[in-house]
């Protein structure tokens, strides 16, 4: 379908739409943030599929829409000790295929994503630990804090409707508490998050796009099955993200619960390590929209 005939669309959709497929950090799952030895290099390859009805970049509804998406990412992560206790930067980037199905026809987009730095620092709980001395190591509970910033480089056009960057910056802190009591084999993950956005100026043209924080608080249970499995269910809650073009409310601000659950196993070949993922959500209110990803990362560690 072309863009002079999704241009029809109400503009509640067509706005969430356009912010898609930022590389942000994707939402909260289970053991999102596990520890790695410091003074180390690691390079991540993700690979995702995923079915949504939810903007990933605003995590706002996309009723009576299905996104169907392809995405290839790297992550580059170097981690070391700061003040004796676990630190780390990483920069991402990836390259992505989208195609949106709405009542109106389809349309699909090909393009890079906005790259993004993320800086961890452990609070309490994680010290600072190199490879001789993290195959030991006893799981135990920590807590720690973790901002990934957004840059406006990914693949952007003002005259399309549909794009894998957001042309606008992006700023997302978490918290997160990590809570184990038999040495790992079951985890409570809490974490607290917002995402805060600069303007878009350049949106269909040369309207201003603008959101409002979105405030994100998420709580997860998971629990080993075997040696390579493990099974998380858990719940975030959304608030906020109300978006506006030309200063005009879209009156689609984010209010309820996001149910999940997730099955992960993960398998060392050699040195590499592959990590087989597969989160199924359902948010309300509004029209109950059901996500699910399919992803695949290989962690290659360098040095």
């Amino acid at each position: 379908m072309r863009d002079d005939a999704l241009r029809k669309a109400p503009l509640t959709v067509v706005l969430a739409v356009v912010t898609f497929f930022p590389m942000t950090a994707w939402a909260q799952s289970p053991r999102d943030y596990l520890n790695t030895p410091v003074d180390a290099a690691l390079l991540q390859l993700d690979f995702l599929n995923s079915n949504t009805e939810t903007a990933a970049a605003s995590d706002l509804p996309l009723p009576n829409n299905l996104a169907v998406s392809k995405l290839g990412a790297f992550s580059f992560l170097w981690s070391f000790p700061l003040a004796g206790r676990y630190g780390g930067v990483a920069v991402t980037g990836g390259y992505t295929k989208v195609k949106l199905t709405g009542p109106l026809g389809q349309i699909e987009t090909t393009g890079f994503t906005d790259p993004s730095m993320t800086f961890h620092a452990n609070i309490f709980g994680a010290p600072a630990l190199r490879k001789n001395q993290f195959a030991a190591a006893i799981p135990q509970s920590y807590m720690s804090v973790h901002l990934t910033v957004n840059a406006p480089l990914g693949s952007y056009d003002r005259n399309s409707l549909l794009n894998t960057g957001a042309n606008r910056w992006s700023f997302y802190p978490v918290v997160n508490l990590d809570i184990t009591r038999d040495k790992g084999v079951s985890w409570i993950d809490l974490y607290a998050a917002g995402r805060f956005f600069t303007n878009n100026n350049a949106f269909q043209g040369n309207k201003q796009f603008s959101q409002n924080p979105l405030g994100i608080f998420s709580a997860f249970y998971s629990h080993n099955i075997g040696k390579r499995w493990y099974a998380g269910i858990g719940a975030s809650y959304h608030n906020g993200g109300e978006t506006y073009i030309n200063g005009i409310s879209q009156h689609n601000a984010a209010n309820g619960f996001q149910p999940s659950i997730s099955i992960s196993r993960a398998r060392t070949i050699w040195k590499y390590r592959l990590t087989l993922k597969y989160e199924l959500t359902g948010a309300t209110p509004t029209a109950s929209p059901t996500n699910s990803v399919l992803s695949l990362r290989t962690g290659i560690p360098l040095f």
